[in-house]
């Protein structure tokens, strides 16, 4: 991407006017799109929604009435005497809405309960009583009239009641049901009472100590609509100050969901706005004390400003609003975004050429930018709209500023003058290595560990109440109307029935009030619900054949009875008329709007009406104990569901539950994806994804710690933490790179960068903490402490990680550390130490300790220490064995094997050759808790006790036919070398008249060095060479000269076999880990070069034995240079690289051999006379044929290799 980019920027550059017309092109377009944007301010589009969830709200919203506004009257004086006041108080509120609802936007707003309704439908109960009656009151009917003179008696009370001071109010239905057979009926119409806390007086409703009173009515508008519903508060707010005039004596306040959300939204503008306005301010007077020049501040503003229009605009594209709360939250999204610009134009203070510095930029930004667009588009399959809303806004202004970034702002922004001693803003934070400080590492890892227990604990605030603001009155005014409602003891229940018509939703409630029934009066207390009062037709046909049956068998006895007793208390003969004619009607099925007069009065309580079907609500009511099992027994059926309050809450929670999870993976994943597949390496992504994991660990257990919530804004603190965070450790760890690779200083810079953005964006987050509003607070709480976080663990961990990588004890690795070399190194030592604790050590003491041991038993015990240690030699990870027996050695003759040491892997090497063997080792092996058992009962002994102590135990074992092995170099050599001999070996031979068996290894101190214990890619050659008996006077007459004889034969012949084996693609493993962690287009050209390893054999191997100087013109990154260099260890090498970048690169490998040298290509071929004349010219050619023919003339000798 970085040469498209740098194509662009060429192409632009010479066009500038073009480029001006694009970008106008671009902002005038999207502020066309923008302009039809509506914004909504609704905090519920946090929520999370799926179709349970919805079915729950719906029908929680229904109950709980959530367009209700309540105004509440409160005098200070608390009697029954102060009621007439306060319904005079209310009449006036009545009087002056009326004044300023002057167009009548609320329809229902009732000072009086409506007595003339409740009347009505009393009344047509009473005309309809055979649809109400239910099996259990025809028994009791059956009781009472089998009581003796039961007539008589009821009569007679009611002729009592009938001349009371009050008897007209019960004579309406003493007329209908003079028997009062009737009564359970009405009696089940106290089930609609909402609480005992009110009274009713005048009509009107005070709380039962008499101190308030209310006056309800429904917003015309929905919650969401808060612009419209703030008019409404607005509005009310005005006729409560007119009253007030008048009745000073008398506070007045609303409540209700649509006045809470339109404090909400009025609030989220307001925090928004001081919020963004505030870390603009802040920002730019940062900005102005970092780079001292405004020029570079209004770019900076430029570029964010075209990424938020960008962004905007990309949404009106798909969608025609957006949360105002995104927009809010926008604050955040600017401190990130302006990480790019920012870093460019801090950049541009250290590399005046602009072309260059977008060529040093491209990578890290668009890395960072690729990752944090990810981490927000993880957003976009979240279930709530705000959230995808978000995701897509956030993503959007990403793309939008990287554009502008990499298109526009290196085409009009000025370019500062190079200054070598340009002071860094953040300089001794930025010079500071935190990684160096030795005692930090085991407090972090205890650290983490203990946060990380705690992180388990961390919770979810599923109360909407506590991301709501409210003001002081609002609080005490809910706590009011929703303490009223509650029941200590009891719990209520919302069983709700589902239909597609009203039909079909009261047959599905008819078996829920069923399913009801058989649950017992010990776990549900009472229902409320009018399933009992509206029928469908169904159930009518049952009442009806009930009502039929019965009086059918009793209608003529009672009405009989009821004259002869009417008559005897002197009641007329039409005094009970209704009573008759309601015995001998005819009743038929009626359709469902034959109950209107009870579904007005109390169905809209009761039914839910959406566009898809019809719910009818039953509330339950149960001892709190018996809440689970009552609503598991009511969730049995698809036709019917239940929940209680806390239940839409916890749906909220196990959904919140699974977003956050799913937000943590999906920003984990997409970030390390993307990491991994721009750093080219999977150990650079971790290294730069570790932090990040890290920092969400402590994040969660410091939020424990501090008793803090995740609710459902802060919810993407996630993205934020992965936007933000992965940008300074991407940053980091390039700085890192560039270091390693060209060992150039720019991880200061970097980290200087990286301190002002965190400053940045601890200025535009921390301006949340001022909002009021709870939910856009808890934002800024938690990420700040979430990006503090980050920014310690980047500026920590990074470096950390990849100094171990790349260096030990302040320098270069000759190899760096790979996971794959971590990956062999650890399996091979876990095959190890299983092998020898879990096989070895118990067969050896078994083995030795169990019966007698014999000669036999022991070359038994040596067969298998042979065999073992030819599989482990031959199964080493990523190396390829092989040895040669020239001699036809069969190792039946005891002899001294004398062998160069390099490795660990010596031992394995001799041991697989031959059980006939053992081994003179120095203490460090002999007492080793791994393997030092088996050495002693392998009969191996340290060469530390002295040849002479140990000889008549080795004339033994030479006797039983076991040669002895000993390395007469005495300890490993680092490079590989020969070193100075040790005459033990050859005054062993001389004492027991031994042959000397030479035995030469190749390669094992290339795949584990000394100095290192991690395996090495490579190949192990071994090679058996002849013997030399005692009489062979040819190295020498004793021990002495045969030591140094052997030494030079060791020399050359070693020698030899490096010329045969070190050729081209012996060091190619070698050369790979030269060029590791040095970027991805670095390891990609190198990986392109080694391909080509078998065009280039025929020019590395070949015989350059009469020649000392060789130039290498064009050696690019120096891979082609380095190979030649290793394979012709005595040739001269100068390698002149093209640009100076690959100079850096190709001189800064570590421990180049002494016969390379780099040298950049000077502009003036004269100055070439200066390197040491060549006797051959390689000249690597690219596709330009100018080369050629600079190389022609100066040395005509030259071989051109494509």
């Amino acid at each position: 991407m970085t040469k498209f980019f740098l194509c662009i920027y060429d192409w632009l550059n010479t066009r500038k006017w073009f480029a001006a017309i694009i970008l106008i092109f671009c902002l005038t377009g999207c502020a066309l799109l923008i302009s039809q944007l509506n914004y909504s301010e609704d905090i519920s589009d946090f929520l999370p929604h799926d179709k349970k969830n919805e079915k729950i709200a719906d029908a929680y919203q229904h109950i709980g009435g959530q367009n209700k506004i309540a105004i509440i009257f409160t005098s200070v004086k608390s009697s029954q005497e102060n009621a007439d006041h306060l319904a005079s108080v209310m009449d006036a509120f009545n009087e002056n809405w009326q004044k300023v609802d002057s167009t009548h936007i609320v329809k229902n707003l009732q000072v009086r309960v409506n007595d003339s309704a409740m009347m009505n439908m009393i009344n047509f109960i009473q005309q309809n009583y055979p649809f109400f009656l239910i099996p259990a009151d025809y028994q009791r009917m059956d009781s009472l009239l089998a009581q003796p003179n039961y007539i008589m008696k009821q009569l007679k009370n009611d002729k009592q009641m009938l001349m009371l001071p009050t008897g007209s109010v019960f004579s309406d239905n003493i007329q209908s049901d003079p028997l009062h057979l009737f009564t359970p009926v009405l009696r089940r119409l106290q089930s609609f009472q909402i609480s005992d806390h009110y009274n009713l007086y005048d009509g009107c409703i005070f709380t039962d100590n008499w101190h308030k009173s209310l006056i309800f009515f429904n917003s015309p508008y929905g919650m969401s609509e808060s612009e419209q519903n703030s008019m409404l508060a607005q509005m009310i707010d005005h006729t409560i100050k007119m009253t007030q005039k008048t009745y000073p004596d008398v506070h007045i306040s609303a409540i209700g969901a649509p006045l809470i959300a339109a404090t909400n939204a009025q609030q989220i503008k307001h925090d928004g706005i001081l919020a963004v306005s505030l870390s603009i301010i802040l920002i730019f007077a940062l900005l102005i004390c970092s780079f001292r020049r405004i020029g570079d501040l209004l770019w900076i503003i430029v570029s964010i400003a075209f990424g938020w229009l960008f962004a905007l605009g990309g949404i009106a594209l798909y969608s025609d609003h957006i949360s105002i709360i995104v927009l809010g939250i926008g604050s955040v999204i600017i401190g990130i975004a302006v990480n790019y610009p920012l870093h460019f134009l801090d950049h541009l203070k250290h590399e005046s050429d602009k072309r260059q510095a977008l060529k040093e930029m491209v990578p890290p930004l668009l890395i960072g930018n690729i990752t944090t667009v990810g981490a927000f588009l993880s957003l976009a399959w979240m279930n709530a709209a705000a959230m995808r809303d978000l995701g897509v806004f956030g993503s959007l202004v990403m793309i939008g500023t990287i554009l502008f970034v990499l298109v526009f702002l290196p085409l009009f922004a000025k370019s500062r003058k190079h200054m070598a001693n340009n002071k860094l803003t953040f300089g001794k934070l930025a010079s500071f290595s935190l990684e160096n400080t030795k005692f930090l590492l085991w407090p972090v890892i205890i650290l983490t560990i203990i946060l990380g227990i705690f992180s388990l604990q961390t919770s979810f605030d599923s109360n909407l109440q506590h991301i709501n603001y409210m003001t002081k009155q609002q609080r005490q005014d809910l706590n009011l109307l929703s303490g009223s409602l509650q029941n200590s003891k009891e719990e209520c229940i919302y069983a709700i029935a589902e239909g597609k018509n009203m039909e079909e939703a009261l047959r599905n409630n008819e078996s829920l009030q069923q399913k009801i029934k058989a649950i017992g009066k010990k776990d549900v207390s009472y229902v409320s619900g009018i399933g009992d009062f509206i029928l469908s037709t169904q159930k009518q046909h049952q009442a009806i054949y009930r009502w039929q049956k019965y009086w059918d068998a009793h209608r003529q006895s009672v009405l009989i009875e009821l004259q002869k007793a009417s008559t005897a208390q002197g009641f007329s003969a039409e005094a009970f008329k209704p009573f008759s004619k309601l015995l001998s009607q005819n009743y038929k099925i009626q359709p469902i709007s034959f109950f209107a007069p009870i579904q007005q009065t109390l169905g809209n309580s009761y039914v839910c009406k959406t566009r898809q079907n019809i719910s009818i609500i039953n509330f339950v009511h149960t001892p709190q104990q018996n809440v689970k099992k009552v609503k598991k027994n009511l969730n049995s059926s698809t036709k019917y569901f239940a929940f209680n309050q806390s239940d839409v809450g916890s749906k909220y929670v196990d959904q919140l539950s699974f977003d956050f999870n799913y937000i943590g993976y999906a920003c984990g994943f997409i970030v390390f994806f993307f990491l991994w597949l721009s750093l080219g390496r999977l150990e650079l992504s971790l290294i730069s994804f570790l932090p990040l994991a890290i920092s969400w660990v402590w994040i969660l257990g410091i939020m424990q710690l501090l008793s803090i919530q995740f609710n459902i804004v802060n919810i993407i603190l996630a993205t934020f933490i992965f936007g933000q965070g992965d940008d300074y450790t991407i940053f980091i760890t390039e700085g890192l790179i560039s270091e390693y690779a060209y060992h150039k200083k720019m991880l200061a810079s970097y980290k200087n960068s990286v301190a002002l953005s965190a400053l940045i964006m601890f200025v535009g987050m921390g301006t949340l903490v001022f909002a009021k509003h709870p939910a856009m607070r808890s934002l800024g709480e938690v990420t700040i402490i979430g990006m503090f976080t980050v920014v310690l663990m980047a500026y920590y961990f990074p470096p950390l990680i990849f100094k171990w990588i790349t260096m030990v004890n302040g320098e270069k690795r000759n190899v760096p550390q790979t996971l794959q070399r971590i990956g062999y190194s650890l399996f091979s030592l876990l095959f190890f130490l299983f092998s020898v604790y879990l096989i070895w050590i118990p067969y050896t003491f078994i083995y030795f300790h169990i019966g007698k041991i014999t000669e036999k038993k022991k070359r038994h015990y040596h067969l298998n220490l042979c065999r073992i240690s030819k599989f482990i030699i031959q199964h080493v990870p990523g190396v390829k064995f092989s040895y040669e027996n020239k001699a036809s050695e069969t190792f039946d003759k005891p002899a001294v094997i004398i062998c160069n040491h390099q490795s660990h892997l010596d031992l394995m090497c001799l041991m697989m050759l031959t059980p006939q063997i053992i081994i003179l080792t120095n203490d460090w092996v002999w007492n080793n808790p791994f393997y030092g058992m088996i050495i002693k009962y392998a009969e191996f002994y340290p060469v530390s006790n002295g040849i002479d102590t140990n000889l008549p135990k080795l004339k033994d074992l030479t006797e039983r036919g076991y040669s002895v092995v000993i390395f007469p170099e005495g300890t490993r050599s680092e490079d590989s070398s020969i070193q100075r001999f040790h005459r033990g070996a050859f005054y062993l031979a001389e004492k027991l008249q031994l042959d000397i068996l030479p035995i030469f290894i190749h390669g094992v101190g290339h795949v584990l060095p000394k100095k290192d214990f991690m395996l090495r890619k490579g190949s192990i050659y071994m090679e058996i060479t002849q013997r030399i008996s005692p009489t062979d006077l040819s190295f020498g007459i004793d021990y002495r000269q045969r030591t140094s004889a052997f030494h030079r034969y060791y020399l050359n012949h070693f020698e030899l076999i490096c010329k045969r084996k070190e050729n081209t693609a012996y060091y190619l493993p070698y050369v790979n880990y030269k060029y590791m962690y040095k970027g991805v287009s670095v390891e990609s050209h190198c990986r392109k070069m080694l391909k080509k390893s078998p065009i280039y054999e025929k020019y590395i191997d070949a015989d350059y034995s009469n020649l000392h100087n060789i130039w290498i013109m064009n050696s690019g990154q120096g891979e082609f240079a380095l190979l030649f260099a290793l394979v012709n260890k005595n040739i001269e090498t100068y390698a002149f690289e093209a640009t100076e970048e690959e100079h850096l690169l190709a001189s800064n490998c570590s421990y180049l051999p002494r016969n390379l040298h780099f040298c950049a290509l000077p502009e003036n071929d004269l100055l070439l006379y200066d390197y040491p004349q060549p006797d051959k010219c390689l000249v690597l050619l690219t596709n330009e044929r100018s080369e050629l023919n600079r190389f022609e003339k100066y040395h005509p000798q030259y071989i051109t290799i494509k």
